[in-house]
């Protein structure tokens, strides 16, 4: 419950348009309890007053007067419930899911790359959506039912008190024995599809998005069967809640008429007069109406307490880099320096990193070489503060990382890399990515930059192309442009390229370079850090660090490196 709590306290901004749905539906049950309960007095005291030949003095105006009056009041009051309920239950999903990328945001790449993309985005969509049962068919249903039973007695204490303890003794084992019996039985199937929906999803993702080599090493059968028994497993445990569902359903549909026997019978045993009896069995059956909301609520509760145990998981993961508590102003100045920076990854048994000392001044166009596993990579993700160092010391601008915000870090620095994250939408909106106020002329600019202007104006729709999933239906090396051109667009001074020009031809590969020496002396401030083993960008470079094992090992320009029998000539042996 503590879990579920934490919930709705996140819905307290919207605490307003939950009271009116509250409000709204108790104003409906009890129309429907006045509706129903006054239509059966009507009708009998109706008949034993025709019967008894007082029909002429009867009012027969009042009563159905009230009749209309109930019946409008509640199609009204159902109506307007329906509308605040789900305006409130809009608000507060909107609200949970910006909640879970906020949560998600700082424990990336660290502590999500353990997770898979299935699952998360199970969590931000499947989790998120099962929610809704807690604020819109909960709070609300327990309120009104509340409302509605207290109601319910203070009506029969002034016309049939006899009945209260059958019609109410009914009601609690229907609205609260029978809920609570079913969010007990519910609870494993709700684990269950929670479980099985996150593992379907990961799958699914993974099939989608690696075909190409699982249909090349002839994986995709292990992937489909694992699907298929998640699969499997979910539409079991639907099957077990829409069993349990059929079950409660056919108690209801029981306990409605039972409490109109038991409320009629017992108040006609007390002496209470034929129509305020029928009026006391009427009311008892009106009550039901509040009670299949709870029972709904309890075959739920196990979907919806795992789900939000699910999402709360997230707010529980430390991230790898936190915010210091008052974090200090970014310098002016731009340059890096690394002073014996040692890193290992969670859970490996070597560093990543074993005391490595670098500086990348204003200006600075430095680049790092090394075998596969030396390094490279690990120390581009401690500058973008994905990670923390273990120890030795990080320093922007002379002030150590560790005292900075990690998102005004990341102002100064922009990352180019091999893979050129982009985003399943149009080239207008992944440029903005780097800067959300950019104009179109803006943008334009920088594509000029990156040499991508050209084939971008060739595109269908220009900047509103839609360029696919992680950009597939562009190049490699146009996919490669774009993302320069949104690193240029950022306006940071310090470039971080990792393998940028990887797996492009030798014409594309110069247009890249050609792009970024223009960028680079437009201000000789800016600086570049270049993760590469390619020939053409070890010439750009005006200083080499060579990384064997998380060390640096040699150090020096290309003309001090080459040919002078180190481990840098042994990186290159077919020669530059």
């Amino acid at each position: 419950m503590k879990t579920l709590a934490f919930f709705l306290a996140l819905a307290r901004p919207d605490r307003w348009w939950l009271r009116l749905g509250a409000l709204l539906a108790v104003i409906t049950l009890l129309s429907g309890i006045g509706l129903l309960s006054l239509s059966g007095w009507f009708i009998t005291a109706g008949a034993i007053a025709g019967a008894a030949g007082m029909g002429r003095q009867f009012n027969f105006l009042f009563a159905s007067g009230g009749v209309r009056g109930f019946a409008l009041t509640r199609t009204l009051g159902r109506y307007a419930e329906r509308l605040a309920t789900h305006e409130a239950t809009f608000r507060i999903l909107a609200r949970l899911r910006l909640w879970v990328f906020e949560k998600s945001a700082p424990l990336a790449p660290a502590r999500l790359g353990t997770m898979r993309s299935g699952d998360l985005l199970s969590r931000v969509t499947g989790d998120v959506d099962a929610l809704d049962g807690l604020y819109l068919r909960l709070v609300t249903p327990v309120i009104a039912a509340g409302a509605g039973a207290i109601c319910v007695i203070l009506l029969l204490v002034f016309t049939a008190p006899a009945a209260i303890p059958g019609i109410m003794g009914l009601f609690v084992l229907a609205g609260i024995g029978l809920p609570l019996l079913a969010a007990k039985l519910g609870t494993k199937p709700g684990d269950m599809i929670a479980a099985a929906q996150s593992a379907a999803r990961a799958e699914s993702a993974d099939l989608v998005a690696g075909i190409t080599e699982l249909k090349a090493y002839g994986a995709e059968n292990t992937v489909l069967s694992r699907l298929d028994a998640a699969s499997t497993q979910w539409v079991t445990a639907q099957r077990q809640l829409a069993h349990l569902a059929l079950l409660n359903g056919a108690f209801l549909a029981l306990s409605g008429p039972l409490s109109f026997v038991a409320g009629f019978g017992l108040a006609a045993a007390s002496g209470a007069p034929p129509s305020l009896a029928a009026l006391a069995g009427f009311v008892g059956f009106a009550l039901f109406e509040a009670a299949a909301p709870l029972v709904q609520a309890g075959e739920l509760y196990g979907r919806t307490l795992a789900s939000a145990k699910r999402l709360k998981e997230l707010d529980n993961i430390a991230p790898a880099v936190c915010v210091p508590a008052m974090p200090e102003p970014l310098s002016e100045r731009w340059d890096i320096q690394l002073d014996d920076v040692r890193f290992t990854y969670p859970g490996a048994a070597t560093p990543a990193l074993g005391g490595v000392s670098l500086s990348l001044p204003e200006g600075g166009r430095l680049a790092l070489v090394g075998a596969s596993g030396s390094g490279k990579s690990s120390l581009v993700r401690l500058l973008m503060g994905f990670y923390a160092a273990d120890s030795g010391e990080i320093r922007l601008g002379g002030v150590p990382l560790s005292r900075l915000d990690p998102a005004a870090v990341r102002t100064r620095l922009a990352l180019v890399d091999q893979r050129a994250d982009l985003l399943s939408t149009t080239v207008r909106a992944n440029l903005a990515l780097a800067n959300p106020h950019a104009s179109e002329e803006d943008m334009w600019a920088a594509l000029e930059q990156a040499r991508a202007a050209d084939f971008v104006r060739a595109l269908p729709d220009g900047l509103l192309t839609w360029i696919g999933e992680e950009g597939r239906l562009v190049s490699g090396g146009q996919a490669r442009r774009i993302a320069l051109a949104r690193a240029f667009l950022k306006g940071a001074p310090i470039l971080l390229l990792d393998e940028p020009t990887e797996g492009l031809d030798a014409a594309t590969e110069a247009e890249f370079l050609d792009a970024l020496d223009a960028w680079l002396g437009a201000d000789p401030r800016r600086s570049a850090l270049i993760v590469t083993h390619r020939a053409a960008l070890l010439v750009r470079a005006r200083e080499i660090a060579v990384l064997d094992e998380g060390r640096i090992v040699e150090q020096g320009s290309l003309g001090a490196l080459k040919g002078a029998g180190g481990a840098f000539d042994r990186l290159f042996s077919a020669g530059l």
